[in-house]
């Protein structure tokens, strides 16, 4: 049996945490436990030494799947395992067809379908040969979908718009230019017949384009399958379609010290729909773990993959926390942080798999309603890290809210300290007052752009709780 190997370097040993400090600003919420202190007031930490953090990894072969950016491609890797990725999107519709009113259904010369591929988002050999179909739509997709969607009863074969081959690889474009992209495009041309079809509802029928409900009974959307081609997975960001037409158009040259004018024949085009996040987008994912991973599973090692593979569960303790500080001889209690960092042993390999940039780690009792509601971290009951590559550490520094509801408890309910760790892709804003930067979460989705894979280390956590208070003689 093959053994799962990871490298072992770069762990930091555990912290020993700082006894007395000074007297940091306090947040306006002191939940009864304490207001402004007076004289020998200290800060206090609890030595994460104490706590121990234990957990295991769960299967997650189905997620949410819903996503502004879509994965496509396989990859068979080892240690990895083979991961299979196509998707299905709705379009959203342009209101108007800016075309002038004298351009006829007979100048409609073609249309076009183009995958946006982030340079930056490719897993595997980025040179190896891919092919993609494209299927129309016959009805519009479900409002509930997972990615184990069987996408065969809304395509038949006769829906095929388009085989396109392609590398994910700016290598391979004649045009120097290209090279400089921090997007690949991959453009896909489309029936003559549906570019006509379009034009022709968008001047006879333009009310079907006003609402995406109405579009989506016109054009339902589209089915990518990766048909070809198991060394890369690529991210696409976006797809848009253009439509293109003949046209007229007047000129005027300067040759040989004369002005020549005339009118000349040029391809004029538009963008007509596209991906957007007003329109359902998912991601069909299949992924068979390899065997190391499963066996460094069945090891008890925490080991956290994506898409569909693992999640950590996790129980924090809160409790023994509670107990400590009940402990400790002080009052006029303030709670001032808690914060918990998470060692992590990267997958290694050479095919680009890493660590996720950002873990959630939230309730397991809302585990689904997280995804299915979205929400974001309150830092109450969810909370999220970023991933720090020279660390090689998650670090959830927002967790004060938590253990004050805690200490307002007699004990903490089990249910409180059960944790799932999910990796995910957060979007944030910041806004500022003054010299103070907020920093506010704006989005929280399973993260879907590329494999990762990593083994968490509890046995080096670190938990940090510090809290202010006047030391009782």
């Amino acid at each position: 049996m093959k053994k799962f190997r990871f490298p072992i370097a770069g762990i930091c040993p555990a912290l020993l945490l700082a006894a007395v400090v000074a007297l940091s600003s306090c947040e306006d919420d002191m939940s009864g436990i304490g207001g402004s202190l007076s004289k020998g007031e200290v800060v206090i930490s609890i030595d994460s030494t104490q706590f121990k953090i234990k957990g295991h990894s769960v299967a997650a072969p189905v997620i949410d799947a819903r996503s502004t950016t879509n994965m496509l491609g396989s990859i068979n890797v080892p240690g990895y395992g083979r991961l299979h990725c196509s998707f299905v999107s709705g379009m959203l519709s342009a209101s108007t067809l800016n075309i002038p009113d004298t351009i006829p259904a007979d100048s409609v010369c073609g249309m076009s379908m183009t995958l946006s591929i982030p340079r930056n988002s490719t897993t595997g050999d980025t040179l190896s040969p891919q092919q993609l179909k494209l299927y129309r739509l016959i009805k519009p997709l479900p409002d509930s979908i997972t990615n184990q969607f069987d996408p065969a009863p809304y395509y038949t074969p006769a829906s095929l718009l388009a085989t396109k081959n392609y590398v994910a690889s700016a290598a391979a474009m004649k045009d120097s230019a290209f090279s400089k992209l921090s997007t690949l495009p991959v453009k896909v041309d489309l029936p003559q017949s549906l570019a006509v079809s379009v034009f022709n509802e968008y001047r006879n029928n333009p009310g079907t384009f006003a609402w995406p409900q109405t579009f989506a009974r016109f054009f339902a959307g589209i089915y990518a399958e990766n048909s070809f081609g198991s060394g890369c997975v690529v991210n696409v960001s976006k797809v848009t379609s253009n439509i293109y037409w003949r046209n007229t158009k007047p000129f005027t040259e300067y040759k040989d010290s004369t002005y020549k004018t005339g009118y000349r024949s040029v391809i004029d085009s538009l963008t007509i729909f596209s991906t957007a996040p007003e329109v359902l987008s998912s991601n069909i994912i299949s992924l068979e773990p390899d065997q190391a991973v499963k066996q460094a599973v069945a090891d008890s090692m925490m080991m956290l993959q994506s898409p569909a593979g693992y999640n950590v569960r996790l129980r924090f303790p809160a409790k023994e926390i509670v107990e400590a500080y009940r402990a400790e001889k002080t009052n006029m209690s303030v709670v001032n942080n808690l914060i918990l960092t998470i060692p992590v042993e990267p997958f290694d390999n050479r095919y680009g798999i890493v660590a996720p940039p950002y873990l959630l780690m939230v309730k397991t009792k809302d585990l689904a309603s997280f995804f299915a509601n979205n929400r974001v971290p309150d830092d109450k009951t969810s909370f999220w890290a970023s991933y720090d590559s020279k660390r090689r550490q998650y670090t959830f520094t927002s967790m004060r809210s938590y253990i004050v509801d805690m200490l307002k408890l007699s004990e903490p309910a089990e249910e409180d300290m059960d944790f799932t760790l999910v990796p995910v892709n957060i979007v944030t804003e910041s806004t500022s007052y003054g010299s103070t930067v907020h920093t506010y979460v704006t989005s929280c989705v399973p993260y879907l752009t590329r494999p990762t894979l990593c083994r968490l280390l509890p046995e080096n956590a670190q938990i940090k709780f510090t809290y202010s208070g006047e030391v009782i003689e």
